[in-house]
């Protein structure tokens, strides 16, 4: 990672948003080779070159950056999920479950944020930073609903919310279960019979994907 950048006080709405960018990006590039869980907003400062109060001026937390950062992740990926079914002229299950394990797959910080969004990344931020990240993932699920939901002959409202809820879940659960601690993937490594445990990250996220899908069309959703 080059150096980081000294900035001065950034005095137009130009310049903060240049600053609110540099952030998020830097951000990205620390968990292309750590975790979530690894990230602290002291080392997010430095590697930007902001002292810890001058990143506060933007993110009220190190949560609330990597929401934001989750949010500009799950845009991209259903960017390149829109694309690649449109690419495949996707229309049966088979087709749009590996499409949304592949193009998920290949982003796995959009899938550690998933893993920690729920548990973590949402437990220390204010109620307008909160409101501001659950609006705008209404507005992902829409889109995703949007996407996939005419491939597969038309969802209702209910089978549309079933089928974010349970992809978004899938994603992160099975990011989470593909990343075993040192000590588990010695234990694999020693005992061939655990290694059915083992989850590829991309084909568990196949596999259970074509199976919310196929329960999809045969029975609607109930919401008690």
């Amino acid at each position: 990672m080059s150096a980081p950048t000294a900035f001065s006080r950034a005095r137009s709405d130009e310049q903060r948003a240049e600053r609110k960018e540099a952030i998020l990006a830097t951000a990205a590039t620390m968990l292309e080779t750590s975790r979530v869980n690894q990230l602290t907003l002291n080392e997010l400062a430095r590697q930007v070159g902001l002292a810890k109060s001058n990143v506060l001026r933007y993110f009220e937390s190190r949560e609330a950056v990597l929401l934001e950062l989750l949010q500009r992740e799950t845009s991209n990926w259903m960017d390149a999920l829109e694309a690649r079914l449109v690419e495949e002229h996707a229309h049966d299950v088979e087709t749009i479950a590996r499409a949304i394990a592949d193009t998920a797959a290949s982003r796995p910080i959009l899938c550690d944020l998933s893993a920690s969004s729920a548990g973590v990344l949402e437990h220390n931020v204010s109620a307008q930073v909160a409101t501001e990240y659950k609006r705008a993932a209404i507005a992902g699920a829409r889109r995703l609903a949007d996407i996939v939901g005419p491939r597969m002959g038309g969802f209702s409202e209910a089978q549309s919310i079933a089928m974010v809820a349970g992809v978004t879940l899938i994603i992160g659960g099975v990011w989470a279960s593909s990343q075993p601690s040192p000590g588990l993937a010695a234990a694999y490594d020693a005992n061939p019979d655990l290694r059915m445990m083992q989850i590829p990250l991309s084909v568990g996220i196949r596999e259970l994907v074509a199976t919310l899908l196929v329960g999809l069309q045969h029975r609607e959703p109930s919401a008690t």
